[in-house]
């Protein structure tokens, strides 16, 4: 690590407090009143915040702070060398009505095309993931997965409100060509801060269920925590997303989650998913109830009655200190069932297809 790096570590306490003081738009929204006792009377609201089905102890203290810090300093590879290939996303519009098709623009923003539709899940589309800029740069890519601006999309799903998957440039550059948004509850108030419309904002709680233009969404438990802010802890829902399709297939968004109990029960309750799409990256020790090692992912996949697995929550950003290629190496090689698949970032690939089944791009 840089001696320049060592600095802007030292200085982001106090950069961070600055632009909370000043009230930067960043930070979002903040929930108040009838909006607050709409939260409040949710089931998972406990105690003065929402809570996870599963005990999730994080450890947060500065011992443990320290010791990351050493360990970004002796880390290697957490950054590719060079350009990660991509493909250029020529999706068409409209969209096809007669099939499904994903793509992958790396770490956990993809666009479904389904039934004459564009939904993009978790679409964090710009180059930083923090309030203060000089941390969480994406990697270096060999063109930009993006064939220009959408045109038109139907609805933008975020799983919850970090920084890594709900960014508020973003959602300025979407919003004009947006029709609606679905988010878990408290996410909208962040929404509404940054100008969308109240009315084009669907909030649920877990397994509240919804169906727009024929497509059934219902938000499920993820075993995460919410919060753009230390002193907005889990003041906003966490959730995933399994997404029933109008011809009937079924597949499942994860968001971000640390393994758990809620994965069987989603797949007794909702399952079998013809597609899951699970974080398996960005992974550490001490964050491990709120984020899956690749092995848990290949694990939360079986317990959903999955088909086959995107990995997602890799090949973006460097937020932990293992190699960056790491996951999906390790979830490859927990993979026995063959389910694993691996598009190149921006690749549009039809949903049940088997021809992207483990090329192995990164290894370029």
């Amino acid at each position: 690590m840089t001696r320049n790096w060592l600095w802007s570590l030292a200085a982001l306490p106090a950069l961070f407090v600055a632009r909370k003081l000043r009230k930067d738009p960043q930070f979002g929204g903040k929930p108040e009143g009838t909006y607050l006792k709409r939260l409040k009377a949710s089931p998972q609201w406990k105690r003065g915040r929402f809570r996870n089905i599963d005990r999730t102890p994080i450890q947060e203290d500065f011992k443990s702070l320290i010791g990351d810090l050493i360990g970004y300093m002796r880390a290697k590879d957490t950054f590719p060398r060079l350009a990660v290939p991509t493909v250029r996303d020529e999706s068409p519009t409209p969209p096809d009505p007669k099939a499904h098709y994903l793509t992958w623009y790396g770490h956990s923003a993809l666009r479904l095309e389904t039934n004459g539709q564009t939904i993009l899940l978790d679409p964090m589309l710009e180059d930083w993931v923090a309030p203060i800029p000089f941390l969480g740069h994406r990697f270096q890519y060999a063109a930009s997965p993006l064939n220009g601006d959408f045109e038109r999309i139907n609805l933008v799903i975020f799983s919850h409100d970090h920084y890594d998957h709900l960014d508020m440039n973003s959602i300025e550059r979407l919003d004009p060509v947006t029709d609606h948004y679905l988010v878990p509850l408290g996410v909208g108030i962040h929404l509404m801060a940054w100008g969308v419309s109240a009315e084009k904002i669907t909030e649920l709680d877990w397994w509240d269920c919804t169906t727009i233009k024929g497509v059934e969404y219902t938000l499920t438990p993820a075993r995460h925590f919410g919060g753009r802010s230390p002193g907005m802890r889990n003041k906003s829902l966490w959730g995933s997303f399994a997404i029933r399709l109008a011809d009937g297939k079924n597949i499942y968004f994860g968001g971000d989650s640390g393994y758990g109990s809620h994965f069987k029960e989603i797949g007794e309750k909702l399952g079998p998913f013809d597609l899951t799409m699970l974080d398996c990256g960005q992974y550490h020790d001490r964050w491990q109830g709120v984020h899956m090692q690749p092995e848990e992912a290949i694990q939360a996949h079986d317990d959903l009655n999955g088909d086959q697995l995107l990995p997602i929550h890799w090949g973006g950003f460097t937020l932990s200190n293992h190699p960056w290629s790491d996951p999906i190496r390790r979830i490859l090689e927990a993979d026995r069932k063959a389910c694993v698949l691996t598009p190149s970032i921006g690749e549009r690939f039809q949903l049940g297809s088997k021809e992207f089944c483990q090329p192995r791009w990164w290894e370029e």
